[in-house]
C-alpha cells in the first residue's frame, strides 16, 4: 500500500489479503498509537489520516475492521496494524498485521463472581514485583542490595530459590525446582571498577505450577523482618512481636513465625538504639555532651571502680531547675521499673505548673527502688533546690521515700497519697461486705478532707466505732499530719493524690523499653519539646490568668450570679446562698474552707470580690498567672547532637562501664506494672457470652448451650 492509495484501493487491499472480508459489509476506523478511534469512510478521511501520520511522526496506524451489516449477533472485530507508513509520494510498502478481538455477548459473561465481591488489597510488597527486571540492571549498593532485592522479588512472586554461587563478587540463583526442569535463573557479578552489581544473565520464565507458591517464605528471615519494621520501631520502641505478625500478613502477605518476629524486633531495636550493654558505657559521653550544651545542669553518674559496673545516674537540666522556682512548691515523688534487658528503676520528682500541667524536675536511673537509692536521689534533689522555699512532698508510703524525706528534708511536710491509703484500707477490710467496706472507705475520705480539727475528731470517732479493730489498727500506724488536711502543717494547694507521678510514668511509657543512654536522651527530647511547645503557646495568650484556672473562675461566676451579697465590713461579706457563708477577702478565707484548701478563690469568694468592686486578679496566687507561667518555660533545653559521637567500647575494654548485674526473674518478663491491693480495674464485657468480668471472647470458657 502506498500513501497515495485511495479508500477503495485500501478496501481492495484488505479483501485481497483476507478473503473472508466482504467490501460492502465492513467498516473501518483508525487510531494512531492510542485507544481513541476515528471513522474512516472515504478518501478525505484517508487523506486526513496520512496528514496526521506525517505531522505526528507516527510509524504505526491501527485500523479496526467491524461489521457494517447491522447484525445483532456477536461479531468479530479485527484490528489491522499498518506499520512503516511511507511518506506521501514514497515507495515504502506497508506491512499489514491482523489481530482478532471477539465481542462476547453480555449473556455469555460469567456473573457468579458478582455474588461475592472481595475488596482488593494493595500490599506494600506490590513494589517488589519488578525489582529484578532485565540483563544489565544495575545495583548501586553492590551485592548486598542485589540479595535484598532478589529476596523481595521472590517473596512477592511466591517462589523459592537456591544459590549456586554466592560470594562477594558473584551471585547465581536458580529456582528451587531446578531439578524438575524449571529454567528460571539469574546471574550477576560486581564490576571491578565501579563496584556496582550488574545482572549478566536472567531467564524470567517459570515452569513451576501454582501448587509450589507459598506465603511462608524461607527468605523472610528475622533480619529481613527487622529491616521492614525498622522505621516503626524507631517511632514506637514498645512494638510487640505479635503486632509484627499481623503487620507482615496484612501489609506484605507473608506468614512468619513468632520466633522470627521476636528476633526481628530485637535486631531492629539494636540497629536503631544500639546494644543494651554498650549503652551504659555511652553514658559517659552523653553526660559530657549534655554538660557542654546545657551548662549549669546537674548530671552525676556513679559506677563501681573495682568491677566497672554501673550503679546509678542523676539528671536535672538547668531549664527544669529554674522553672520549678515558678511552680507551686509541691513535688510528687514516685519510682517505676524499666523494661529493657538489664531492668533497673527510674526515680522521678515532678511538679505542676500554673495551668495544672506536668513539669518534670529531675530523674535518676538506679538498680532498684531501695532506701539507699531514695536517700541518694533526695540528697541530689536537695542540692538543686536553689530557692529557699518550704517544699511539700506528695507520694505513696514507699519505705524508701518515707525514710528518705524524713532524713534529707526533716523540716518539709510529707503528704501521703489518699488514693493509695484508700486502697490499703480496702485491703485491711477484706472479707467484709462490699457495700459496708465502701462506706468505711468513704468515711475515711471525709476524715482526710475535714476542714477543721473538730469536724475531723467527730468523723474519725465515727469511723473507729463502725470499723472497730481493723480500722483502729490501720489508723494507729498512720500519723494524721501526713494525710488529714485539718492537721497538715503547710499549704497543699488542694493536692491530695500523687497521680501526677503516675502521669510521668505513663508519659515515658515508650522510652522505658530503650537502652539506658537512649532512655535518658529520649526523656530529654520529650522535655525539650514540651518546654518549647508551652513556651510558644504562652506567648499567644493575651490574658493574665492561665486558661484552666481562668475557666474555673468563669464557672464560679456563672454559679454565683444569682446569689445576694451583703457587706459586713470593708473586707468581710456574707453570701446568701443555701446555706449562706462568710467570706473574708483580706485573709482569703471562706466558711466553706475551699479557698483555704486550694489557695484559689472559691465560687463564694468570686461572688464577694465582684461585689466589692476590687480586682479579682489581685486575689489570685502568683503561681496561676500567665507571666509566672512564662517564666516556668523561659529557659530551653538545648539539643545534644550525636554527629561526633565516638564508638562505645565493648566488654573487652577495661575502661568501659559495664551493665549492672541483674538476676533474671522466673517466668515470662512482665510488661505491665503490678497493681496495688484494692486498685480498681476497668471491667471487661465479653462479646461472646455477654458477661462482665476479667475475660474477653478470646479467653471465654462459658458454656453457651443454655442460651439457645
Amino acid at each position: 500500500m502506498f500513501q497515495t492509495s485511495t479508500y477503495a484501493q485500501l478496501l481492495n487491499k484488505l479483501v485481497v489479503r483476507w478473503s473472508d472480508l466482504k467490501p460492502g459489509k465492513i467498516g473501518l476506523s483508525y487510531s494512531l498509537e492510542s485507544d481513541h478511534f476515528c471513522m474512516l469512510l472515504d478518501d478525505d478521511d484517508l487523506d486526513v489520516m496520512f496528514d496526521l501520520v506525517l505531522s505526528t511522526g507516527s510509524k504505526r496506524v491501527r485500523v479496526s475492521v467491524f461489521d457494517a451489516g447491522g447484525s445483532s449477533s456477536g461479531c468479530a472485530k479485527q484490528e489491522i496494524c499498518i506499520d512503516d507508513v511511507g511518506i506521501r509520494g514514497g515507495q515504502n510498502l506497508a506491512i499489514l498485521r491482523r489481530d482478532w478481538k471477539m465481542d462476547v455477548d453480555k449473556e455469555e459473561i460469567d456473573l457468579v463472581p458478582k455474588f461475592c465481591v472481595n475488596k482488593e488489597t494493595v500490599l506494600l510488597s506490590a513494589g517488589w514485583r519488578e525489582l529484578i527486571r532485565e540483563v544489565n540492571q544495575k545495583f548501586v549498593g553492590g551485592v548486598v542490595e542485589f540479595r535484598e532485592a532478589l529476596a523481595k522479588f521472590a517473596i512477592h512472586h511466591g517462589f523459592e530459590y537456591d544459590f549456586v554461587k554466592n560470594d562477594q563478587e558473584r551471585v547465581t540463583a536458580v529456582c528451587k525446582r531446578k531439578t524438575s526442569g524449571c529454567p528460571w535463573i539469574v546471574h550477576g557479578r560486581v564490576d571491578k571498577l565501579s563496584r556496582f552489581f550488574y545482572i549478566r544473565h536472567f531467564n524470567s520464565v517459570h515452569d513451576c505450577d501454582a501448587s509450589v507458591l507459598n506465603v511462608q517464605h524461607s527468605r523472610a528471615s528475622s533480619s529481613f523482618i527487622g529491616k521492614l519494621v525498622l522505621d516503626e520501631i524507631r517511632s514506637r520502641p514498645s512494638k510487640r512481636p505479635i503486632d509484627v505478625l499481623g503487620d507482615m500478613k496484612r501489609l506484605y502477605g507473608m506468614s512468619v513465625s513468632y520466633k522470627r518476629a521476636w528476633t526481628g524486633v530485637e535486631k531492629s531495636k539494636a540497629d536503631v538504639f544500639g546494644d543494651y550493654s554498650t549503652s551504659f558505657d555511652e553514658l559517659r559521653w552523653c553526660v559530657e555532651a549534655a554538660k557542654s550544651s546545657n551548662p549549669d545542669s546537674v548530671f552525676d553518674i556513679e559506677f563501681d571502680h573495682e568491677t566497672k559496673r554501673f550503679v546509678r545516674m542523676f539528671v536535672a537540666f538547668r531549664a527544669s531547675i529554674y522553672g520549678f522556682n515558678y511552680c507551686r512548691p509541691l513535688l510528687f515523688l514516685d519510682g517505676t521499673f524499666l523494661k529493657a534487658r538489664h531492668k533497673g528503676c527510674l526515680l522521678a520528682a515532678s511538679a505542676k505548673d500554673g495551668n495544672k500541667g506536668l513539669f518534670p524536675v529531675c530523674f535518676a536511673i538506679v538498680d532498684a527502688e531501695t532506701n539507699v537509692s531514695w536517700s541518694w536521689f533526695l540528697g541530689k534533689l536537695r542540692d538543686i533546690l536553689t530557692n529557699e522555699r518550704d517544699v511539700v512532698f506528695i507520694s505513696d508510703r514507699n519505705d524508701g521515700i518515707v525514710n528518705g524525706v524524713a532524713n534529707i528534708f526533716p523540716q518539709s511536710p510529707h503528704s501521703y497519697c489518699l488514693y493509695h491509703l484508700k486502697m490499703n484500707l480496702r485491703h485491711c477490710l477484706s472479707g467484709l461486705k462490699s457495700g459496708f467496706k465502701e462506706h468505711l472507705v468513704n468515711l475515711f475520705s471525709l476524715c482526710a478532707y475535714a476542714p477543721n480539727e473538730r469536724m475531723f475528731d467527730d468523723l474519725i470517732s465515727d469511723l473507729k466505732r463502725q470499723g472497730k479493730g481493723r480500722v483502729v489498727t490501720f489508723l494507729s500506724r498512720l500519723p494524721k499530719e501526713h494525710w488529714a488536711y485539718a492537721f497538715f502543717p503547710a499549704k497543699r494547694y488542694g493536692e491530695m493524690w500523687s497521680n501526677l507521678a503516675e502521669c510521668f510514668n505513663s508519659w515515658i511509657q515508650e522510652e522505658r523499653h530503650l537502652p539506658v543512654t537512649q532512655l535518658v536522651d529520649g526523656i530529654r527530647v520529650k522535655m525539650m519539646e514540651k518546654i518549647a511547645e508551652r513556651s510558644q503557646l504562652a506567648r499567644k495568650w493575651n490574658f493574665s490568668i492561665c486558661p484552666n484556672m481562668n475557666k474555673e473562675l468563669e464557672n464560679s461566676f456563672q454559679i454565683s450570679k444569682s446569689w445576694v451579697v451583703k457587706r459586713s465590713s470593708t473586707d468581710i461579706f456574707e453570701v446568701f446562698c443555701d446555706p449562706s457563708v462568710m467570706v473574708n477577702i483580706a485573709d482569703q478565707t471562706c466558711s466553706c474552707s475551699d479557698w483555704q484548701f486550694r489557695s484559689f478563690p472559691c465560687c463564694h469568694a468570686v461572688c464577694a470580690i465582684y461585689y466589692s468592686g476590687k480586682d479579682l486578679k489581685s486575689y489570685i496566687d502568683p503561681y496561676y498567672l500567665v507571666e509566672t507561667y512564662r517564666e516556668v518555660y523561659s529557659l530551653p533545653i538545648y539539643p545534644i547532637p550525636t554527629l561526633w559521637k565516638p564508638v562505645a567500647g565493648g566488654s573487652e575494654d577495661k575502661d568501659s562501664i559495664l551493665p549492672p548485674l541483674s538476676r533474671k526473674p522466673a517466668g515470662r518478663p512482665r510488661k505491665k506494672r503490678v497493681r496495688s491491693n484494692g486498685e480498681k480495674i476497668r471491667p471487661i464485657k465479653c462479646s461472646r457470652c455477654g458477661k462482665v468480668g476479667r475475660h474477653n471472647k478470646k479467653s471465654c470458657k462459658e458454656d453457651l448451650r443454655d442460651a439457645y
